[in-house]
């Protein structure tokens, strides 16, 4: 087949397909599994006060594992999880978090962070792993989309001369026929970044649930004075603080209110 201009066909068809893994979702799955996910989701809910209890290691462990599995794109992983465990630390962690409940009577507290300053590191280090060290070459199409692509997308500059070629690139080609239109400047790479790491997040906060424990992602902070604390650099963005623990019945506030699913849902 001929290469086409869609890199993500190319990769798609230079991979191929693996084995259908057993323990991949499948239609046993409504009996098994939904029940116990329905449960964790709509169990889950913010909540503002906690019985100061830590979560047992081993079961913070699983989690922060768990969230490790969110989707990420292009596999690049820009997302740091900062599991705050010395008091010392906590404490002007609840001090830059203005004191909310959550976080002066969670716990836990995982400030989880974007880190779209990594791209490169970490893609250097998921082609490694592909290709077990460079034993096993990636595929044509697949080490392009690596070694040209997505250093072309995700590469910035002092003066944003990147940023000017991808403009020019992404307004010729969408002339013609769909492309991507972001990211073209710094802006969108910090898009790029929260979006990585508010699906870390979410899986987070989902396996607190299944493994029975609350949680409250908190974004009122100061989040200069969190970056200090955790000695980041100057490029990484603290995305949200994560309250961790044994809820306490006060601590939710209010039934859930949702606006109606018409008006958060479309079908087109």
């Amino acid at each position: 087949m001929s290469k086409s201009s869609n890199p993500l066909l190319n990769m798609t068809e230079a991979l191929g397909h693996v084995e259908f893994q057993e323990g991949r979702p499948n239609e046993s799955f409504e009996s098994t599994s939904l029940p116990g996910f329905k449960l964790a989701l709509e169990g889950r809910r913010a909540i503002r006060e906690y019985d100061h209890q830590p979560i047992p290691e081993n079961i913070m462990r699983d989690c922060l594992s768990d969230a490790t599995l969110a989707p990420s794109s292009s596999n690049l992983q820009t997302y740091e999880l900062y599991w705050v465990r010395d008091p010392d630390k906590k404490e002007l962690l609840a001090q830059a978090c203005l004191g909310q409940p959550a976080s002066t009577s969670a716990g836990e507290l995982i400030v989880i962070v974007a880190r779209v300053d990594l791209w490169k590191i970490n893609l250097e280090k998921v082609i490694d792993i592909m290709t077990q060290g460079g034993a096993n070459p990636l595929p044509g199409p697949v080490d392009d989309y690596y070694h040209k692509i997505v250093p072309m997308i995700m590469k910035n500059d002092v003066f944003g001369i990147n940023n000017l070629i991808r403009r020019a690139i992404y307004w010729f080609k969408g002339q013609s026929e769909p492309t991507i239109r972001t990211p073209v400047n710094q802006c969108d790479h910090r898009i790029y970044g929260h979006i990585q790491s508010s699906l870390v997040a979410q899986t987070l906060m989902l396996s607190l649930a299944a493994h029975g424990y609350e949680s409250c992602p908190m974004g009122g902070m100061d989040k200069l004075r969190i970056g200090k604390m955790l000695n980041l650099p100057r490029k990484a963005e603290v995305s949200m603080v994560i309250a961790a623990g044994r809820g306490k019945p006060e601590g939710l506030y209010g039934s859930r209110v949702r606006l109606p699913e018409s008006d958060l849902v479309k079908v087109v």
